[in-house]
């Protein structure tokens, strides 16, 4: 639409405005204006309600279209803080530069983004409701000065009686309430459906004796729900939760450190050994990367779940074992067992439940509850208050909801964990240029270089790290020794060593 015909067009929109009595026929002449001038995909009318907005008419050239009540109260959020100074954020990936007066709220959780306009009645200057844009993701917003002028006429002609009459909101996309479980999960940050799923199966057996087999991709939680079973088993809650990973250790040591030895049994037993199986007896034993147990140690575990017992390297006498199993892993155990690489029996005792935990790129949902746990779990270990990602800029949670998360729950933590450390009390979108990855960025091709002594090069990484270190505890060297996982005086070692002050 050029100019003239867009000023044409507004005065035929204020002439109805202006002679009808009806707020919707109203409403709808000034949203049809709007998608016709300024090229977006709907438009919609909503008015200050509380602390959020309630919806008040939309359309688009499908019929009236609504957001969720949840982004409702995200644009509210946005439009609040812009009317309270805060500088208008850079476009975002997806929305575009918002046209001039508007505030942008970029997409996140499959919700599209929003440029809002805030409607304030200019006789009281109270903030009375908005008039939003979602714009077409492939077609960018009409980028004229006269288009914007339009647009800002047309928020102006909005007048206050439009939205105080209207249908009832209809949440078309809402939140899933987190249902009543019988046992406490409030360890695991999640409103996942996926995860609700697992939680109800826990409920059913949560107190029996049936193994439980855990699969999923690294750092999807396998251990925390191995743990919550234990936690809420009324018999097993008591005792000592035991943990051995499979795959960490060789066979022949796992197998003593699983069922034990007697004196004597092999060069170097000079004394009793008792197993995990032995030791956890009466409790829960998580073990982790099972995948990874050799042939002959499946056998033995098989033993174990069959017959409850156990026999000692070097003993004659099987010893009986009462111990919950719970079992995980992040391999295929079916490709496994059809290539000879896992018991198919051993497989069947242990999947009598089989829990399939989800990635996090399955559930983008949990991103911004979990970013904000670790951000108060990074304050808890530097005793400080917890640190807040720049919300003003939406690069930010959009480079964190883009990103595919292979190392799933655990990588975020220690991606937070690190801007916690090094960041300014507001994490702002810079703090992430490390992450290449993260924001979407090619791994620059490494160069060759000159070979150097390995002493050397260890030498100056471990200073660089202590520096590091020292710089994000602001000096702290029992804080700063924690970070590097050694003790304070093995720190004051190495700053000895390296010439530092000892101040």
């Amino acid at each position: 639409m050029n100019p003239e015909e867009a000023l044409h067009a507004l005065a035929e929109t204020v002439e109805l405005a202006g002679s009808t009595r009806d707020p919707q026929a109203a409403g709808r002449a000034v949203l049809n204006l709007v998608l016709r001038v300024s090229r977006a995909h709907s438009a919609f009318l909503a008015r200050v309600d509380g602390d959020g907005l309630r919806w008040i008419l939309g359309t688009s050239g499908d019929g009236n279209s609504e957001l969720p009540a949840r982004h409702l109260q995200r644009v509210a959020e946005g439009v609040r803080e812009a009317l309270h100074g805060v500088v208008d954020a850079p476009p975002t990936m997806t929305g575009g530069r918002a046209p001039r007066g508007a505030v942008a709220i970029k997409a996140e959780a499959g919700h599209p983004p929003v440029h809002a306009f805030p409607l304030v009645d200019p006789a009281t200057r109270t903030w009375e409701g908005v008039l939003g844009l979602l714009p077409d993701p492939s077609a960018p917003l009409d980028p004229q000065p006269a288009v914007a002028s339009v647009l800002r006429v047309l928020c102006r002609l909005v007048d206050p009686w439009m939205l105080q009459s209207g249908p009832e909101p209809i949440t078309l996309d809402p939140q899933v309430e987190r249902p009543e479980f019988k046992h406490d999960y409030d360890d695991l940050v999640t409103s996942s459906p996926k995860f609700y799923s697992i939680f109800k199966k826990l409920d059913r057996i949560i107190g029996t004796d049936v193994p439980v087999l855990i699969v999923g991709e690294t750092g999807t939680g396998k251990e925390l729900i191995a743990r919550a079973i234990h936690r809420n088993d009324p018999e097993r809650r008591s005792k000592r939760f035991y943990t051995q990973n499979c795959g960490a250790i060789p066979g022949p040591l796992l197998e003593s450190e699983l069922f034990g030895y007697e004196k004597g049994a092999f060069t170097g037993a000079d004394r009793r050994k008792e197993g995990l199986f032995k030791i956890a007896s009466g409790s829960t034993l998580f073990l982790d990367e099972i995948g990874e147990m050799s042939i002959e140690m499946q056998t033995r575990l098989l033993r174990v779940l069959q017959e409850k017992e156990i026999v000692p390297l070097g003993a004659s006498e099987p010893v009986k074992v009462q111990v919950r199993i719970v079992a995980a892993t992040l391999r295929n155990l079916e490709q496994d067992v059809a290539d000879g690489r896992f018991r198919e029996d051993l497989y069947y005792r242990l999947k009598v439940v089989r829990l399939a935990l989800p990635s996090l790129r399955e559930r983008p949902e949990d991103i911004v509850n979990l970013v904000d746990h670790f951000l108060r779990k990074a304050a808890r270990e530097m005793g400080q208050r917890p640190k807040v990602l720049d919300r003003r800029d939406p690069r930010i949670l959009e480079a964190f909801t883009r990103y595919d998360w292979p190392g799933n729950v655990r990588e975020l933590e220690n991606v937070i964990r690190r801007l916690a450390y090094l960041s300014d009390d507001v994490i702002a979108f810079d703090a992430l240029a490390e992450d290449r990855q993260l924001l979407g960025e090619p791994e620059a091709p490494s160069k060759a270089r000159a070979v150097r002594p390995l002493d050397d090069v260890v030498e100056e990484l471990e200073r660089s790290e202590i520096e590091n270190a020292l710089r994000s505890t602001r000096g702290n060297r029992t804080r700063a020794a924690g970070l590097l996982g050694i003790n304070r005086r093995s720190l004051l070692r190495r700053l000895k060593k390296y010439g530092f002050s000892e101040e």
